[in-house]
C-alpha cells in the first residue's frame, strides 16, 4: 500500500522532528499534515492515487508520531506552524501544495496564511475554524487528565486492540487500520506498551489562533474543502461557509464522516489528485 517511502529527521526549535517522503525528487511537493493524535502515516492509503506525479512529504507534528515531545507541553498553532515551516525549509526548494486534516487544516490555513507565495494550493480536510473552546474540544479531545504519558498495556497484542478513531469511523478497512495502529504504537520498557503521542495536545485551551475564520477572505490560492457526509465536526452548511469566505474556494462532500479520507480513501485520493493537477505549477 505504502509503495517506496522513506525517513527524515528535521531539526525545529530545538526538536527532533520526523517526517516521511514519498515520491520522486523531481515532482511538485505537496505537505500533508495530519491531525490531533494523529501521525504521517495516517496519508499512506492516499499515496497511490498521488505518486508518481507528486512528491509528498507529510510529517509527524511536534508530540506526535516519531517526533519529540517539547520539554512543556506546547502546541498552540504558532509551535505547529514554526515547525511547519521548519520542515518545508528543509524538504520543498520551491513552491508547495500544502494539504491538512482536521487540525492539520487549521495549521495549513495558519500557514497558508502567512506564505501565500509559496503556496499554491490549498486542501482543507474536516478542520473546523472557529475559535476552540473548552466545551467543543472536550466532544472529540475527551477529559483531560493532566498526564502527558499514556496509559500502560502489557503487550503489543494488548495496545493494538485498544487503537480507536475519535470520532468513531465506520468502514475504515482493516489493512489500514492495522497500519496506523503499528505506527502510533512504541514500547517505552519491557512489558510497558503505549501510544506515542503525548495528551498534551489534547488541552481543552485549543492552540490559541482564536477564530480562524478571519484568515479565509486573505487565502489567493485555490483552495479544496472537503469533508464527510455524516461529520459533526464539520457539517454541509459549515463547509459552505467556508467555501464562500474563500476567494477560490470549492467544496466537495464524501461519503464517511470526519475521518473519511481513510474510510474512503481512493475516492478521496482521485478527487484530490484532479484538484492539485489543475494547478500544478
Amino acid at each position: 500500500m505504502t509503495g517506496e517511502e522513506r525517513s527524515v529527521v528535521v531539526q525545529a526549535g530545538g526538536l527532533r522532528l520526523r517526517a516521511v517522503v514519498w515520491g520522486r525528487p523531481d515532482d511538485p511537493t505537496v505537505v500533508l499534515v495530519h491531525g490531533n493524535g494523529a501521525h504521517a502515516h495516517w496519508w499512506e492509503p492516499l499515496v497511490p492515487a498521488l505518486v508518481p506525479g507528486w512528491r509528498i512529504v507529510a510529517p509527524d507534528l511536534r508530540g506526535h508520531g516519531e517526533s519529540e515531545w517539547p520539554a512543556a507541553p506546547a502546541y498552540r498553532i504558532t509551535d505547529f506552524a514554526d515547525d511547519l515551516a521548519a520542515v518545508i525549509a528543509a524538504q520543498a526548494a520551491g513552491p508547495i501544495a500544502l494539504v491538512g486534516h482536521s487540525m492539520g487544516g487549521r495549521v495549513a490555513l495558519w500557514y497558508a496564511g502567512r506564505h501565500p507565495a509559496q503556496v499554491r494550493a490549498l486542501g482543507m480536510r474536516g478542520a473546523r475554524f472557529n475559535r476552540v473552546l473548552p466545551e467543543g474540544a472536550a466532544r472529540y479531545r475527551g477529559k483531560p487528565t493532566g498526564v502527558r504519558a499514556g496509559r500502560s498495556y502489557p503487550s503489543r497484542e494488548a495496545v493494538l486492540a485498544a487503537f480507536r478513531f475519535v470520532p468513531d469511523e465506520p468502514g475504515v478497512p482493516a489493512d489500514v487500520v492495522a497500519t496506523l495502529a503499528a505506527h502510533a504504537i512504541v514500547e517505552r520498557a519491557p512489558g510497558d506498551w503505549t501510544f506515542r503521542f503525548d495528551r498534551g495536545v489534547l488541552s481543552l485551551d485549543g492552540d490559541a489562533a482564536g477564530d480562524l475564520k478571519q484568515v479565509l477572505p486573505r487565502i489567493a490560492s485555490p483552495t479544496f474543502v472537503a469533508s464527510g457526509r455524516d461529520s459533526w465536526v464539520l457539517d454541509a452548511r459549515a463547509r459552505a461557509d467556508v467555501v464562500g469566505a474563500l476567494p477560490r474556494g470549492e467544496g466537495h462532500e464524501f461519503p464517511g464522516a470526519h475521518h473519511f479520507l481513510l474510510s474512503h480513501a481512493p475516492a478521496v485520493g482521485r478527487v484530490l489528485r484532479r484538484f492539485l493537477d489543475a494547478h500544478r505549477w
